[in-house]
């Protein structure tokens, strides 16, 4: 046993072997498994409990991140990097108590946007902190001039919602209710974010007390050990996926359709270096702070570094251990490190996507054989108002989002209409509920044709929405991107099909609003069309075969025009009923020659 020690760098003194090292490794995210679950299944608002905007993590003693869920929102992996210190040193380790909660959402510090609020307890094993557990959701109001708080017009923070520091919500078993009230007060539908605030201090008490039963089980001493031990294997996981890496320097840079103060984009570069088992993250060069709600939080930057990382590169355990071998470089001020008070709501659909995107690119350029183009952005689209219905007849906030395509991959292509990479873990929230719970009705949910993006393998589809508002009058707000910019391809794949929100679309009063709408007056006649953005494509899309030019024709995936158009395809329709379609060959030669003749 103890070559086999040596040989998984375990430390064999403090009785973890690689067996129990693995049992003890799953058994935490089996713990935050169940937080998630917990919440899942308590929870009020629709977008925790049906869509999973949420996260259960376990934290050491030092509060470095041990374990998350296969649950979590992967937007919190990075977050949660700096959350628990954050809390510890303003609260002072002197001051943790069993039987404390702290909470916090200060997205400057130790979040995403004001929306996603931490809950975390400190662990006492006999009388000795041994780590934390923590869980994240996202609350769909938490004040702020729009309803929703995603308000990608606001000038500062003062404007987006209540801003909450580290602070004891219990002390030693005592609930602090005045300070909830506080809170509360100044949310609408104080009594849904109640609801899920109880949610997440039932996932606490849960995962506390299955942690318990670990240490009880395999020891104080072992489990410590297999904490740090855990960290250490990530480190070493990381390290060699750099290994295998060129040693070099690769660029890519993405664009934010505009700054709504001045009209311009704004433009987000990176530089990927690779030494040895090192990779140095540098956006210095990015852009300045932006006047309205797209600035990034670092907390938000570090984990759109770890998401895109875990998408390109083998899979690896995401907790502290990989920072060890990596260093993200952002200047504190820029549109990528805001300080207050600049407004962040909307980071999550724009600027943090572009990061995404741009360690996607620089490590498809490193790794082609596991390179994808860039994914779509999500639409956080917020309608909310006053519920006519009989049976209603009270306000509400309907918080929900638009999947789409993510990019192509050497071989295969893009998924249509699902998740991003930092939302993958989300569920769609089903039409029926929707239209259960809210006053809208969806008259459409469907791929839009046309819109991955072109190439060799093709980029996954967006989402086409056509919703009304049948029963009562409100407002509507949205923060998303792409609708100027495409999502990038790679290796010659193009572009994603754009995004758009179009209010009564195909009539004489159609409105393009926008996807930066904010607070906009909507009807009982009025109609809304949510077109998101396709994925990039891989590779050249002339060299794309023929014959999977086809299926997306039957699947209605692709048009005649389009697979002209972005293929050079020339597909001859015999029976649309009976799905036969032929290709011209001749044809597709002759039009793929001169396409190639114009590039040129």
């Amino acid at each position: 046993m103890a070559d086999l020690d040596q040989s998984n760098g375990l430390d064999a003194a403090a009785g973890l072997d690689p067996v129990t090292f693995q049992v003890i490794r799953n058994a935490l995210v089996a713990v935050s498994n169940e937080m998630a679950l917990v919440v899942a299944r308590t929870a009020y608002s629709t977008p925790v409990n049906e869509g999973r905007d949420f996260a259960g993590t376990i934290y050491d003693r030092e509060g470095k991140l041990v374990s998350q869920g296969e649950f979590d929102l992967p937007a919190f992996t990075g977050v949660s990097q700096l959350t628990v210190p954050e809390v510890i040193e303003q609260i002072g380790r002197e001051n943790i108590r069993p039987r404390d909660i702290y909470m916090i959402n200060d997205p400057y510090v130790a979040s995403t946007h004001c929306n996603d609020v931490h809950v975390i307890k400190p662990v006492f094993h006999n009388d000795d902190l041994v780590g934390f557990v923590s869980s994240t959701a996202h609350w769909s109001d938490v004040g702020g001039v729009a309803p929703g708080s995603l308000n990608c017009r606001a000038r500062t923070h003062f404007e987006e919602g209540v801003r909450i520091p580290a602070v004891a919500i219990q002390k030693e078993g005592v609930l602090n209710e005045d300070l909830l009230k506080v809170l509360l007060i100044n949310m609408r539908e104080s009594w849904e974010r109640l609801g899920d605030f109880n949610a997440q201090v039932a996932a606490l008490k849960a995962g506390e007390a299955r942690l318990l039963e670990l240490l009880d089980r395999y020891g104080h001493d072992t489990m410590l050990t297999a904490m740090s031990e855990v960290q250490d294997y990530a480190e070493r996981m990381i390290r060699a996926s750099l290994t295998a890496l060129p040693n070099d320097t690769f660029y890519a840079e993405d664009r934010i359709d505009v700054d709504l103060t001045t009209g311009e984009p704004k433009t987000i570069r990176l530089k990927l270096t690779i030494e040895g088992d090192h990779a140095i993250f540098d956006l210095t060069e990015s852009d300045g702070a932006a006047g309205c709600g797209i600035n990034c939080t670092i907390a938000a930057t570090t984990s759109a570094v770890f998401i895109a990382m875990a998408s390109i590169l083998p899979p690896m355990p995401m907790n502290a251990g990989v920072m060890r071998a990596i260093e993200i470089r952002a200047k504190k001020g820029s549109l990528l490190w805001a300080v207050p008070p600049s407004a962040i709501s909307g980071l999550a659909a724009t600027s943090m996507e572009c990061v995404i995107g741009c360690v996607m690119q620089c490590l498809s350029q490193a790794l082609p054989e596991r390179g994808a183009g860039s994914p779509y952005s999500i639409l956080n689209a917020v309608f909310a108002g006053f519920d006519d219905r009989p049976e209603f007849q009270s306000p509400f906030i309907n918080y929900s989002w638009g999947f789409g395509g993510v990019g192509a991959t050497k071989t295969q292509d893009g998924a249509n209409v699902v998740g991003s990479p930092y939302t993958a873990s989300t569920q769609n929230i089903p039409c029926e509920l929707q239209e259960r719970r809210y006053p809208v009705l969806y008259w459409r949910y469907m791929f839009r044709p046309d819109s991955g993006g072109p190439g060799e393998t093709r980029g996954g589809l967006g989402l086409d929405q056509l919703i009304c508002f049948p029963y009562s009058t409100g407002s509507v707000s949205c923060i998303g991107n792409r609708e100027r910019f495409g999502p990038p391809g790679v290796f010659g794949g193009q572009s994603g099909a754009k995004a758009r929100l179009i209010l009564n679309p195909e009539s004489q009063n159609e409105n393009n609003i926008t996807i930066f709408a904010v607070n906009q007056s909507v009807g009982l006649e009025d109609t809304m069309s949510f077109w998101s953005a396709g994925g990039g494509g891989y590779g050249d899309p002339l060299k794309r075969d023929l014959e999977r030019i086809v299926e997306d024709i039957k699947d209605d995936y692709l048009t005649l025009a389009a697979a002209a158009e972005q293929y050079g395809a020339v597909v001859k329709e015999i029976d649309a009923r009976r799905l036969l379609y032929e290709i011209d060959v001749s044809a597709t030669k002759a039009l793929r020659e001169k396409m190639q003749a114009a590039r040129n």
